[in-house]
């Protein structure tokens, strides 16, 4: 898997990067980058590769593996989703199917949430997944710089 030597001039291309790479580095089968706004959590970027989600879609905050995952209630790598109890209860899940979630907030320089980058997969995934949380922070949070520059 290489990465592009092209520069990244904003939050759209670095976004597009940073989730095909992810993708190509951990499989999932949905990647995405989303804004909340009030009870709405919007998809703004999309890796999709089964689930059907698009730019554009609207989901419920309160229903999502993210909105825990911020309030502190699940962890942001969860390889098996069913076994943390805020996944396994939340509304998102019986909507699709998540065997395995990645979740991060992406926050503004004042640290209010902007949104998130998550994944999800129908599939549980291996354990060792969870060594991967420091790559992870370290690019959502390079992305949360980046959008910073843009806003």
């Amino acid at each position: 898997m290489s990465i592009s030597d092209q520069p990244c001039e904003d939050f759209e291309s670095a976004v597009r990067a940073v989730l095909g790479y992810l993708h190509a580095r951990f499989g999932f089968d949905l990647w995405m980058v989303t804004r909340t706004e009030g009870e709405d959590w919007i998809v703004l970027h999309v890796e999709d590769h089964g689930y059907g989600v698009r730019p554009g879609t609207v989901f419920r905050w309160s229903d999502s593996f993210c909105s825990r995952m911020v309030q502190g209630l699940g962890p942001r790598v969860a390889p098996d989703a069913a076994g943390v109890p805020a996944y396994a209860e939340a509304p998102i899940g019986r909507q699709v199917r998540i065997g395995a979630y990645i979740g991060l907030p992406l926050r503004r320089a004042d640290g209010s949430l902007f949104g998130t980058l998550c994944a999800i997969d129908p599939r549980p995934q291996d354990e060792s997944l969870r060594a991967e949380q420091p790559l992870l922070e370290l690019l959502a949070l390079l992305l949360g710089t980046v959008l910073q520059k843009d806003l």
